[in-house]
Order: C-alpha cells, then structure tokens, then sequence
C-alpha cells in the first residue's frame, strides 16, 4: 500500500492474518479498518472458554511470530487484575519452532493440562508434535490456538494436530463476504452522511498519493472521515471499530477438531458473550492412543435439596466456590440444541 491519505476498509481478512502489522508503517494519516478480531480479543475469549470450565490453571507457548509480546501481556494482564484465581504456570517462548532447536527442553517445563498456543501454522505443526512426543498431547490435556496457529477452518489440517485441538477464530461462514460487502459500503455512506451533517461537506479527493506540497493537498483529506467511520450502527447492528481499526464487538466462533479431522463448531462470542454447544467438553483419544480417558463423566440430575444443591455462579468472579462445583442448567430457546447456563452445584 502506498497511498496514505485515505480510509481503507478490509472487506476480506483471511484467518490468522494481521493486517495492522502492515499499516503501523503508514503515515498518521492513514486509517486502516478491517472486518475482524484483534489478537487482544482472541486471548480474552481464551480466558472465557477457561474460566466456564474452572479451568483455571494453565501454561503459554508461542514462538517469537509477531504479536507474541502483545498475546503474553494480554493475558498476564487480565490475569492480575481479574477477580478469577488463575494460576499461570509456565510461560514458554520458543527461540525456534524447528528441528534442532531447544523446543523440546523447553516444552518440558510445561506442567499445566490447559496450554494456550500462538504461532504460525507450521510452528504450530512442530510444537504440537513435540508436544505429543513429551505425552502433552494426550486426551488429559487441552489446547487452545489462536486463528493465527489454525489457519482457519476451511484449511487441510496437518497431521500433527490432535483431536480435541481447541481453536477461536473470527466467524467468517456467519458472516459471508456478500454481507460485510453490504455492511463496508453502508459504512462509508454513513460516514460520509455525518460529516456532511457536522461540516457542510465532506473530503475533498485527493490528487495525488504522492502530493508534497500545501497546494497539492487537499482541503479536506479523505482521512477527514475516519472518526465518522468508527462509531457507525446500521439496523440495530453495532458496526463501529476501534482505535486500533477492529470491531468493537466481533464475532467469534469456538471450533475444535473432531475425530474426523474436521473443525467442529463448538460455540460463539458475540457482545462479550459466551455461548457453548455442549454442556460438558469433549476430550479426545488422540491419534488412537491406547490410554483412553476413562477419568472423566457426566452426571445428570434434578435439584433436590439438602442432596442437591444449585447456586447461581460468584457474580464478580463467575466461578464456583471451592465447596461446589460448575453445572450446566439446559435453557430451551430457539435454537436447535438450545442453551446452556453456567451455575454451581453441591449437596450431599
């Protein structure tokens, strides 16, 4: 990209890709908007899958993939300022996601079953191999990738990722092409229409990319309708972006890997909200392991004072006190499976 001077609006931002990484190197007066999810916000949906589970325990592993200073302190941020008693383990950072590189010590410190994962596809491809090799990969562990490492769910998945492969990505299949097309076009008319409101007009075309001169600028530069362009809501929708150019409130998607070796919509995010499939996570055998996971089951059952008994979760924490534990109260709505409501039960 070379011209600066205008507002540039990203209808199509493949899974994984950061597009900011390219705009930071632009002049102020470039505003850069795309139709997706900071890596910010797809570390808070991590934490959000693990805290509806108690899973409150964990370890990070990224490679030095560009982001990773920013994934880590997300995460070690929310983590000490959250009300929720995390427990961070371990922090590993790869120097290299190669053959011959120290992967393999490193990944020995990890002591946690729940991993949180940023990197490359193909980092992601030897991590996770190495990872199976240490008996990290196993059905008694979780890991949860960022898009970047999954590339998205319409991609061949490599051989090296187990069944059970945790993965949150923006809802591309929910949101097609054709609709963000719609949703681009309506914004930058929107724009336009407030700033012709506030201003009497609106930005002046600029005639040239490369104009060097006070004469040669416009009056009005197209980077004029920036801020007109991020607080904009069509049809009840909330539409507006943030300083950093992503959604406000994006919608994400919750996938994980089958036994089939297919992503598997588990859940979504939208407005800040969480919201799962199935009451119970599924754990894999991976690769046909003879160990299986014979730790594990589901109870159903109906509350039954003093034998059961349902509290709704901490309303500061969302989590269970130490004497009950996470149960999932079935809600019929519209949907087909229905839904799901965290709460907390204990008894006899």
């Amino acid at each position: 990209m070379t011209c600066t001077l205008t507002c540039i609006l990203c209808i199509c931002c493949p899974a994984g890709s950061d597009l900011m990484n390219i705009v930071h190197l632009q002049e102020v007066t470039s505003s850069f908007f795309q139709f997706s999810a900071s890596l910010q916000q797809e570390a808070l949906l991590m934490l959000a899958i693990m805290e509806e589970y108690d899973w409150h325990t964990f370890s990070i592993v990224t490679s030095k993939f560009p982001g990773y200073l920013d994934f880590i302190a997300t995460l070690r941020s929310t983590v000490d300022h959250s009300f929720v008693r995390w427990d961070l383990q371990s922090v590993v950072t790869l120097e290299g996601a190669e053959p011959g590189s120290k992967a393999h010590v490193e990944l020995k410190r990890i002591q946690s079953a729940v991993i949180l994962l940023y990197c490359s596809k193909e980092e992601a491809e030897f991590i996770l191999a190495e990872g199976r090799s240490l008996g990290l990969a196993g059905a008694g562990y979780v890991w949860i990738a960022s898009s970047l490492a999954t590339g998205g769910a319409g991609l061949t998945v490599p051989e090296a990722f187990p069944p059970g492969l945790v993965s949150v990505a923006y809802d591309d299949r929910g949101y097609p092409l054709q609709a963000r097309l719609r949703d681009g076009l309506a914004i930058l008319l929107a724009a336009a229409n407030a700033m012709h409101r506030a201003h009497g007009r609106i930005p002046d075309p600029a005639p040239s990319c490369t104009a060097q001169s006070e004469a040669e600028r416009p009056e009005v530069p197209p980077s004029a309708l920036r801020r007109y362009m991020m607080g904009v809501s069509l049809e009840g929708r909330d539409l507006s972006f943030t300083e950093n150019g992503y959604q406000v409130n994006p919608k994400l998607v919750v996938m994980v890997l089958n036994p089939e070796r297919e992503w598997e919509k588990m859940g979504r995010w939208e407005n800040n909200s969480l919201r799962l499939r199935f009451p119970v996570w599924p754990r894999y055998n991976s690769w046909g392991d003879p160990d299986a996971d014979e730790k594990h089951l589901s109870i159903v059952t109906l509350e039954e004072k003093p034998f059961v008994i349902v509290d709704d979760v901490d309303i500061l924490t969302g989590t269970c006190m130490r004497n009950s534990v996470p149960c999932r109260k079935h809600i019929k709505d519209n949907s087909t499976e229905g839904s799901y409501k965290k709460q907390c039960c204990k008894g006899l």
